[in-house]
């Protein structure tokens, strides 16, 4: 169920990479999290100048026009060793499918407990799940 959102500056990617990355954030979930490969749900925000503004640089890292801002948000549960490892697969992934710059990719993770998630006809399927 997880739900990417993918952030990125306009003309900075092809629609081609888009797509790719898209599919390198499938293939970090399914490899760290075991998510099956039909749960997807994947948006992507191409920003046009100054509707997408951050700084050059933060914690040691240097950003470019080729910034991926990357918002994941799944069920809570998971064990922290899982949640770094898939910061790691995440960056690795993306970096060598699309040839990013590592510090181009900033991740942010939110979860929730599946009582707030609903998958339509107004139930919360996955409320069992999170404790």
């Amino acid at each position: 169920m997880p739900v990417a959102k993918i952030h990125v500056h306009e003309g900075a990617f092809r629609d081609s990479e888009l797509a790719t990355i898209g599919t390198a954030v499938q293939a970090a979930l399914e490899e760290v999290l075991l998510v099956p490969p039909e749960d997807y749900f994947r948006i992507t925000h191409v920003l046009p100048k100054g509707q997408f503004v951050h700084t050059p640089a933060f914690v040691g890292c240097t950003y470019s026009e080729r910034f991926v801002l990357l918002e994941l948000t799944f069920i809570s549960g998971r064990p922290k060793d899982k949640r770094l490892a898939l910061l790691a697969a995440l960056n690795r992934l993306v970096v060598e499918k699309v040839g990013l710059r590592p510090d181009d990719l900033v991740v942010l993770i939110y979860e929730m407990p599946g009582e707030n998630i609903s998958f339509g006809q107004g139930l919360a399927q996955r409320a069992h799940i999170s404790a």
